[in-house]
């Protein structure tokens, strides 16, 4: 084999496995949304967790349900933790309309790109 088919095999080698090496935080950090209980009443309070934010990074969470203002009007902030998990405790509005509605997250500058849903009655 000549030396430069070597070299280039080499590399492509070499990208492979940086490949593979690279891919494998992405695709462990899946991203995630998660509402429990999924139906409330007004007034009520749920919990909204998840999962694919970097160390540190604050969450905002953003529903119309939601009371709050952290990011845009009814969001509220948390922030992930090292594992890029997160959590946090939501008052449901006692105004709210009954309804089905969607949960959204972003954190690092963009969206999470899931959403969950909520219930309330």
């Amino acid at each position: 084999m000549p030396a430069r088919s070597k070299d280039v095999a080499g590399l492509i080698a070499a990208a492979t496995v940086l490949a593979f090496v690279v891919a494998e935080p992405i695709i462990a950090a899946t991203p995630r949304l998660v509402v429990h209980p999924v139906s409330v009443p007004r007034g009520a309070t749920v919990t909204v967790s998840g999962k694919g934010c970097r160390a540190g990074d604050v969450v905002y969470l953003i529903s119309p349900p939601f009371a709050g203002h952290a990011f845009v009007q009814h969001s509220v902030a948390t922030r992930a933790r090292s594992s890029g998990t997160f959590a946090r405790l939501v008052a449901i509005r006692t105004t709210i309309r009954p309804g089905r509605y969607l949960i959204t997250a972003r954190c690092g500058g963009g969206n999470l790109g899931v959403s969950a849903a909520l219930r309330v009655y």
